[in-house]
């Protein structure tokens, strides 16, 4: 926006220049409207223009005398002379005095206007080349180490003061076009830069130290354009030195973080030193976390997202960062992958959860715990169903490697790993297909085979029909024996022979 300030010393034509103006477009705006030179050159001492257009007779102090003053107060501000006269030497004078051009009154609108539009197309050149250079040394203030800030070239501020805005949307498009609309007025003075991170980062300007409400003036004005789906902006404390970018930049990033908490479309937060004080994540799920296993060793669902809603409860509760949930949510994937066999199985050995995508999407905290616990939930009703399909498939799989490995320890946490089930799982379901434990199972197993030895191999000793089937120990095969058929084995031999 070209900031327009009009000096003639006749009211008529000081309106009416403006009023034209005005109407022509939302790019110039009339900052200022004086009689004489002197008014202007008092405004001028602590207010900024672009383009100055000026009578040249006038009271006081005239057109001429005031573009020379102007080039050593505001050399950067651009002179257009009007006049009826047309002495060359007027003309003349105006140029050397810098003056852009020479318009004859009454102005020619064509004439006027095509300097005007010239005049603010260089304006957005020469600040975006200077924005262009300013930000390269901003990436390095803003993630250099602090204490080496004295060692980058130094670093020259529009403005005293600063602060750091960082914003987040889900249309990031939409966003960027409203930072741009933003620029256009001359109340915001800040630089954008590029961090190669998630979000668009603002470095805003000020005269003086700004307070909170300073800093939220401009997501404020923002927040007026429209913005599908959801924002969030996190602004810094004010600051008055370059140096203290880094410390503004992470503030600010904290601050946008927190802007997730918010139940409306656009989240805005200023940075609270509270932020900085995160809750214990790994003790708060260290304490939940045997009633979470065992809830999803046994795949129940409502208890394990019970749990899990908990331990969400109380992160929102005291306001944890992005990062922090998302910790939680891992811990609960790799206790899930920890007890579910069949976790693995399924998503290989990568977390089936997008953890990461939650990290970099615009989501706020009940968007993001609702998508977790839903795809935590139907994750475990996946394993749940292919259990149950399975189930009478994985107590034949167990039953058949016995049959074939009688002799061998029967390790539960093999026999489970076999059919993809936890220990704990394998015994109840073994227990309820069958009615006995494994263990019985395999000792009435290695019984039927020994009694099948005794009775068709006579040349094999009592010994090692034991350590055939499984028992090295010939005592406690005797004793085992006895127990479960009711006599020993040499006399279920005789038994057998004699029948």
């Amino acid at each position: 926006m070209l900031r327009i300030v009009i000096v003639d010393d006749e009211l008529s034509i000081r309106e009416g220049l403006g009023k034209m103006i005005g109407k022509e477009s939302d790019r110039f705006l009339i900052t200022g409207s004086f009689s004489n030179g002197q008014e202007l050159l008092d405004f001028a001492q602590d207010s900024e223009f672009d383009a100055v257009i000026t009578d040249i007779r006038m009271p006081l102090v005239d057109g001429l005398e005031l573009i020379k003053e102007l080039r050593s107060i505001r050399p950067e501000a651009r002179c257009i002379i009007m006049s009826g006269f047309t002495d060359f030497e007027y003309a003349r004078q105006a140029l050397r005095y810098s003056a852009v051009d020479y318009l004859l009154k009454p102005i020619n609108k064509k004439q006027l206007f095509g300097l005007l539009y010239q005049l603010d197309e260089d304006k957005e050149l020469a600040l975006g080349k200077e924005q262009q250079l300013r930000s390269g040394l901003l990436l390095s203030y803003l993630k250099g180490d602090p204490a080496l800030c004295d060692r980058l070239p130094e670093l020259i501020l529009p403005l005293p003061h600063l602060s750091v805005t960082v914003l987040k949307g889900s249309d990031m498009e939409a966003l960027h076009s409203s930072v741009s609309l933003l620029r256009r007025q001359p109340q915001f003075r800040f630089d954008t830069v590029d961090t190669g991170e998630e979000g668009i980062t603002l470095v805003s300007y000020y005269n003086e130290l700004p307070d909170a409400d300073d800093i939220a003036r401009l997501a404020d004005s923002l927040r007026q354009f429209p913005h599908p789906g959801i924002v969030m902006a996190g602004s810094s404390l004010g600051y008055s030195h370059p140096s203290e970018l880094g410390r503004a930049y992470y503030e600010a990033k904290t601050a946008c973080d927190r802007g997730m908490y918010g139940r409306e479309a656009w989240g805005y937060s200023s940075f609270s030193p509270a932020y900085e004080q995160e809750p214990d994540v790994a003790g708060l799920f260290a304490r939940n976390r045997e009633v979470l296993a065992q809830a999803v060793q046994v795949l129940n669902i409502p208890q394990a997202l019970k749990s899990l809603e908990l331990q969400l409860h109380e992160l929102e509760q005291a306001k944890a960062s992005r990062a922090s949930i998302l910790q939680l949510c891992r811990f609960a994937i790799e206790t899930a992958g920890t007890e579910l066999p069949e976790w693995a199985k399924i998503f290989g050995p990568g977390l089936p959860l997008q953890l990461e995508e939650y990290s970099l999407t615009c989501l706020t905290f009940h968007e993001l715990k609702d998508r977790f616990m839903e795809e935590f939930s139907e994750t475990l009703q996946q394993i749940r169903e292919s259990r149950l399909a399975q189930g009478g498939k994985s107590v034949e799989i167990v039953k058949k490697w016995i049959a074939e490995h009688y002799d061998q320890p029967a390790d539960l946490s093999h026999l489970a790993s076999m059919v993809y089930l936890t220990p704990s799982y394998l015994s109840k379901l073994f227990k309820h297909e069958t009615g006995l434990t494994i263990t019985d199972y395999l000792i009435e197993v290695r019984i039927r085979k020994a009694k099948q030895l005794l009775a068709e191999s006579a040349e094999l000793k009592i010994h090692e029909v034991g350590s055939e089937v499984g028992y090295p120990d010939p005592a406690y095969f005797n004793k085992l024996f006895k127990r479960i058929v009711g006599v020993t084995p040499n006399e279920y031999k005789r038994i057998s022979k004699s029948s």
